[in-house]
């Protein structure tokens, strides 16, 4: 299962060497802006700092970010988790170019 908080979170540790706690503490960073159904199904902020480093990453460091992803937790398929890299990292760039922000749905 992918949490996005922590997952997008250790992501972006590993593009870029941020402190975790820094990353946390940024504003963005998976706040709740809509909640229903007790909070089966919610829409949670992407920092401005994770959408940047997600637009500017190049494909290589995508690749090898998803694949250090998978070590560090032991489990996952490294070509699944660079793909949805690759389309997060589309998606921030066609946003950027938009001025549009990043947002994550989740649906339990």
């Amino acid at each position: 299962m992918f949490d996005s908080t922590a997952d997008l979170g250790a992501i972006e540790v590993i593009l870029t060497g941020v402190d975790f706690d820094e990353f946390l503490a940024r504003p963005r960073t998976s706040h709740v802006v809509a909640e229903r159904d007790g909070g089966e199904r919610l829409v949670l902020t992407i920092s401005d700092e994770l959408q940047g480093v997600l637009a500017r990453a190049e494909a290589a460091a995508l690749t090898v970010a998803a694949r250090n992803w998978v070590e560090e937790r032991g489990s996952g398929d490294t070509d699944v988790i660079g793909g949805l890299l690759h389309e997060l990292a589309e998606l921030a760039r066609g946003a950027q170019r938009r001025g549009e922000r990043l947002y994550c749905w989740i649906c339990v």
